[in-house]
């Protein structure tokens, strides 16, 4: 046999094997398809369930809240929920993170506003079949057990522009502690134009002499410096008092505090609210999460935190938004009339 004829010869040999293995896989796929067809179909509607219920408790609903009719069709694995939402969370807003999160091929979403502006209508379809029915309506006697927290975020002044800028442009609502100075001034004007507001930190690390504090300055010159701040900084929320420095401890304290008070206002200590821990990034959340979770529906609380922390916080933040916390400004915490800020009974 001549090296072309054999070259034929394999080449035929080497096709028919490839049909052999072709029908082969056809045959067990067609096997395997029809074995589990029934087994995809219900791990597809489980998952469709589970992926929808988890949804509504990353809102914070209750499980009281979420009904599941008892018509269910278990041969269809057709799931059927009503559920009634608080008045704070927009049923569009949950409708929005339950489409984002069916992304699988096979599923498609349909929406019925029965009621303008109230009850909705969900179904869930897989392969056109519908397999998760569910109609959501407002209540008004129910509220989302979470409360409301205010921030003041220290050391954004520390920070390059660009990190602060990032900090200044979250949405949520937070007051920036500042050191005074010059360049404090155009830190001050930017967050009012991105609608927030500061408070200035006295302590015993200002640079700038026309705003620096010492306990070894004259009455007439603590006097003149405490114009100088009030005067450079008039829209400031508050102003906080480290009262762990020196200057604090120091007999200059009570001149800077009657010099204040002269013109009606009342330094805060910073120590009277809870810093959120230092430390890792760890350590960081789980401080963060333990004093949030003692924070419950009616309470308000005031936190403080680095900016580096705020900054990895901001995460943690959303998803308390979520569920139903409200990050609103300290100020409308504090009680009128206190030196310190206190949290609400």
């Amino acid at each position: 046999m001549d090296s072309i004829s054999l070259k034929k010869r394999i080449a035929q040999i080497l096709f028919a094997l490839a049909v052999l293995v072709l029908a082969a896989n056809v045959a067990v796929s067609k096997l395997l398809k029809n074995s589990n067809t029934g087994s995809i179909k219900d791990d597809n509607a489980k998952l469709i369930n589970e992926t929808f219920l988890k949804d509504l408790n990353d809102f914070g609903l209750q499980k009281d809240w979420i009904k599941s009719s008892s018509n269910r069709n278990y041969q269809n694995n057709f799931y059927t929920y009503d559920i009634r939402i608080p008045k704070d969370l927009p049923i569009p807003v949950v409708l929005s993170e339950i489409y984002s999160s069916f992304y699988f091929s096979g599923i498609s979403l349909k929406c019925l506003e029965k009621v303008i502006g109230g009850k909705t209508q969900l179904n869930i379809y897989l392969d056109k079949k519908l397999k998760l029915t569910a109609e959501m309506d407002y209540d008004k006697s129910i509220r989302r057990n979470a409360g409301n927290l205010g921030i003041i975020v220290y050391g954004l002044d520390q920070l390059s522009s660009n990190n602060a800028e990032d900090i200044i442009k979250f949405p949520q609502s937070f007051v920036a502690a500042i050191l005074p100075s010059k360049t404090a001034s155009q830190l001050a004007a930017n967050l009012a134009s991105n609608r927030k507001q500061y408070a200035i930190l006295l302590n015993d690390n200002i640079k700038d002499l026309e705003f620096q504090l010492s306990k070894n300055f004259s009455d007439y010159r603590l006097k003149t410096v405490v114009s100088s701040i009030i005067g450079a900084f008039p829209d400031a929320a508050f102003f906080i008092i480290d009262d762990n420095s020196s200057l604090y401890s120091s007999p200059a304290y009570s001149i800077i505090k009657s010099a204040f008070l002269k013109r009606n206002i009342k330094l805060i200590h910073e120590s009277a609210q809870p810093f959120v821990t230092t430390g890792n990034d760890s350590q960081v959340k789980r401080s963060f999460r333990e004093m949030v979770s003692a924070t419950h529906l009616g309470d308000n609380k005031i936190l403080s935190l680095t900016a580096d922390d705020f900054k990895l916080l901001e995460p943690e933040i959303f998803n308390l938004i979520k569920i139903g916390y409200k990050f609103v400004n300290p100020t409308l915490i504090m009680k009128p009339g206190s030196k310190d800020i206190p949290l609400n009974p």
